[in-house]
C-alpha cells in the first residue's frame, strides 16, 4: 500500500484547527455563564479554554498534545467543582 506523505501535514493542521474551534465555543459559553451568575470558576474556565484555543491558532501549542489535554481536563474539573458548589449551596 502506497501512502501520500503530502496530505498528512494538512490533515494534522486541520485537526488542530477543529480542536481550537471546539475550545472557543465552550470558552465563550463559560464567559456568558459568568456574566449571568458571577461565579469565578466560570471565568477561570473560560479564560483557560480561550487561551488554549488562541495558543493552538497561533501555533504555540503545536506538538504539545499534553498541554492541550491538561487545559481541557483542568477546565472540566473546574466546571464540575462549580456544579458541586452550586448543589451544596442549594441544600438546607
Amino acid at each position: 500500500m502506497r501512502r501520500d506523505p503530502g496530505l498528512q501535514p494538512e490533515r494534522t493542521h486541520l485537526s488542530w484547527r477543529r480542536t481550537g474551534w471546539s475550545m472557543v465555543v465552550p470558552g465563550l459559553l463559560c464567559l456568558r455563564g459568568w456574566s449571568h451568575t458571577g461565579n469565578a470558576l466560570y471565568v477561570l474556565s473560560g479564560i483557560l479554554l480561550l487561551s488554549g484555543a488562541i495558543a493552538m491558532f497561533c501555533g504555540i501549542a503545536k506538538q504539545r498534545h499534553n498541554l492541550v489535554s491538561l487545559i481541557i481536563v483542568v477546565t472540566g474539573v473546574l466546571l464540575v467543582l462549580m456544579l458541586l458548589s452550586q448543589v451544596n449551596i442549594g441544600r438546607p
